[in-house]
Formats: C-alpha cells, structure tokens, sequence
C-alpha cells in the first residue's frame, strides 16, 4: 500500500501564505522548559546540539 501527500506542496504554500503573523507564543519549548524565542537563543541551543555530537564522536561524555 504506498500513501499519498494530504496536500501538494503548491496547497501547503498556499496555505501558509495565508496563514495569520505568529503571535509572541508561537516559540519552540525545550524538554527543560527552555524557550528558543530568539536568534541568539536558538545560536546557543545548536551550539549545545553540536559540542554534544563532537563529543560522541570523539567518545568523551562531557565529563558526566
């Protein structure tokens, strides 16, 4: 049985374009409650992302 799209990437644009401005609580939350509601947050977060996948790679926990 093979699925199929519920919308064409034409309609999701679409749909999207029309879509309403996000409002001051439309922000990713992290599983600590830690809010990515800005660049410079988000930054920080991919940086933390980033030393913890050298950090697997390279076989050191981080010292935990």
């Amino acid at each position: 049985m093979t699925t199929q799209p519920v919308l064409s990437a034409e309609e999701l644009i679409e749909r999207v374009r029309q879509a309403p401005s996000p409002t001051s609580d439309d922000v990713s939350v992290l599983w600590d409650g830690r809010r990515l509601d800005s660049r410079e947050a988000v930054l920080a977060w991919l940086a933390e992302v980033d030393a913890k996948r050298a950090a697997e790679r390279t076989g050191d926990d981080g010292g935990a």
